[in-house]
C-alpha cells in the first residue's frame, strides 16, 4: 500500500502584458492596444471516496499546472491557464515542507483555511509595488520598450523554494469531493494599454505576470476507519475481519501476511448502524521506533474511534507443561502492556480510545486457563472476552461489546 508520498507542486505562472500600438492604414496614430496576459493554472486537491491509496503519485516527483499566455495585439487577453485537479483518498493529511515566497506571502497573511472551511485566496491588487516590500520577488516587475521597438527586458530572478524550519501540517480532507486550492496560479500582466493616459498617450511599458505558488508537500493517507484491531502478528486479526464483515483478507499460518491495512463493513443490530473496521498490519516489541511495519502501523490507528486489542498464546506456550494457568496468563498480561506500551509511546492519545480487550483461539485452551485469564485481567480492571474467529464461539458476545463503543 502505499499511503505516504512527497510531490513539488507548481502552479502556473501569469502571462505577460503585450507592449503593441494600433497600426492601420487610416489610423495613422492609433494608441496603444497591447491586451493583458493570462492567468496561470492553480492546483486543487480533491478528496475522492472511490481512490483508496496514493499509487497514482508512486514515482511522481512533480505536478507542474499550465502558465497564462502573453496577452497580444488589438487588446487580446492572454488565454489562462486551465486548473490541475489532484485526486487524493479521503482522510489524505496534507503537511508543508517547502515554498516559495508567493506561496509564503497568502499562508502568513491570510492563512491557507478560514474557520469556516473557506479559503482566502490573492486578489491581483496584492502584487502592487505598493504592497510589498522593494525588494520583494513577487511584486509586479514592468518591462519597456524604447523607439525602435527593441524589447529591454531584464531578468527576473526566480521565486525558489524555500524549506521550512520546521514541516507544518496544513490539512485533512475528511469529506469525499473536498477540495482544496493548494497552489494558486499567478497573475497575468497589463499590456500597455492599462498605462494609457492622458501626460502618457503612448506608453512604452507593460507588466511580466506574477509568480505561481510552489509547494513541497507530504502526502500521507491515514485511514477513516470507526475499529481497529489491534495484536502482535498471527493474532488472527484477519480471520475475526473475514467472520464479521464481507471483507476477504489473506489468511496465513505465518506471521505478517496482513501487509497492508484491509476494511470491513461490519453491521451493528443494536442501531441497523454500520462501522467500518481496519485489521491493520501486526505490531512488535519497539514499533514507535519503526520496528517491523512501525510508523506504517501506528499511524494509521490515529483516525479510528476506537480498538480492539486481539491477544493470543503461540501454542508451543499452550501445550507447555512446564507451565502453570498462572504462568501463561502473565505471559498474556505482558503481551497486553506490550501492545499499550507501543501505543502510548507513540500516542497517549490513542489510549483515551474506547477498546474492548479479547482474547483469540479460545478452542486452545483449557477451562483453567481462561477462568485464570479472565480472573487476572479483572483485577485489574479489564473484562477479557475469549473468542475463536475460526469456529465462531464468542462472536456474538464480541459484537455486542462493540455495539456499545458506538
Amino acid at each position: 500500500m502505499i499511503d505516504i508520498v512527497t510531490l513539488k507542486l507548481v502552479a502556473g505562472n501569469g502571462g505577460r502584458g503585450k507592449i503593441s500600438f494600433r497600426r492601420e492604414k487610416y489610423v495613422p496614430k492609433g494608441g496603444p492596444d497591447g491586451g493583458d496576459g493570462g492567468d496561470g493554472a492553480s492546483i486543487i486537491i480533491k478528496a475522492n471516496r472511490a481512490i483508496s491509496t496514493l499509487r497514482a503519485y508512486a514515482g511522481t516527483k512533480e505536478v507542474i499546472a499550465a502558465a497564462g499566455q502573453a496577452g497580444n495585439k488589438r487588446k487580446q487577453h492572454g488565454q489562462n491557464g486551465k486548473d490541475q485537479i489532484v485526486e487524493v483518498p479521503v482522510g489524505t493529511t496534507i503537511t508543508l515542507l517547502a515554498e516559495n515566497q508567493t506561496s509564503a506571502y497568502r499562508r502568513q497573511r491570510y492563512g491557507l483555511i478560514n474557520e469556516d472551511g473557506s479559503q482566502h485566496l490573492l486578489k491581483s491588487a496584492d502584487f502592487q509595488a505598493n504592497q510589498l516590500p522593494q525588494n520583494s520577488r513577487i511584486r509586479r516587475q514592468l518591462y519597456f520598450t524604447d523607439y525602435d521597438k527593441t524589447y529591454s527586458n531584464f531578468e527576473i530572478e526566480a521565486d525558489s523554494l524555500e524549506v521550512l524550519d520546521k514541516p507544518q501540517e496544513l490539512y485533512q480532507l475528511l469529506e469525499d469531493g473536498q477540495e482544496l486550492v493548494l497552489c494558486q496560479g499567478g497573475f497575468g500582466g497589463r499590456g500597455n494599454t492599462a498605462f494609457k493616459s492622458s501626460r502618457k498617450t503612448t506608453p512604452r511599458e507593460a507588466e511580466h505576470g506574477t509568480f505561481g505558488e510552489q509547494k513541497l508537500v507530504k502526502l500521507e493517507l491515514k485511514l477513516l476507519a470507526d475499529l481497529a484491531l489491534v495484536g502482535l502478528p498471527n493474532a488472527g486479526k484477519s480471520t475475526f475481519l473475514s467472520k464479521v464483515t464481507a471483507a476477504n483478507p489473506k489468511i496465513a499460518n505465518y506471521p505478517f501476511t496482513t501487509l497492508e491495512p484491509n476494511l470491513g463493513i461490519m453491521s451493528l443490530k443494536k442501531n441497523t448502524q454500520e462501522i467500518v473496521v481496519a485489521d491493520i498490519p501486526g505490531l512488535i516489541d519497539g514499533a514507535n521506533q519503526g520496528k517491523g511495519l512501525g510508523h506504517d502501523f501506528l499511524r494509521h490507528i490515529e483516525n479510528c474511534r476506537a480498538l480492539m486489542y486481539v491477544l493470543f498464546l503461540e501454542e508451543t506456550v499452550v501445550f507447555d507443561h512446564n507451565l502453570s494457568a498462572k504462568d501463561k496468563s502473565q505471559l498474556l498480561w505482558q503481551q497486553y502492556q506490550a501492545l499499550t506500551n507501543e501505543l502510548q509511546q507513540h500516542n497517549p492519545q490513542l489510549l483515551e480510545k474506547p477498546s474492548v480487550t479479547t482474547l483469540n483461539k479460545i478452542d486452545l485452551y483449557s477451562l483453567e486457563d481462561i477462568a485464570q485469564f479472565e480472573a487476572d485481567f479483572k483485577k485489574k480492571k479489564i473484562s477479557l472476552l475469549a473468542f475463536s474467529a475460526i469456529t465462531g464461539q464468542g462472536l456474538l458476545a464480541i459484537s455486542k461489546k462493540i455495539e456499545n463503543l458506538f
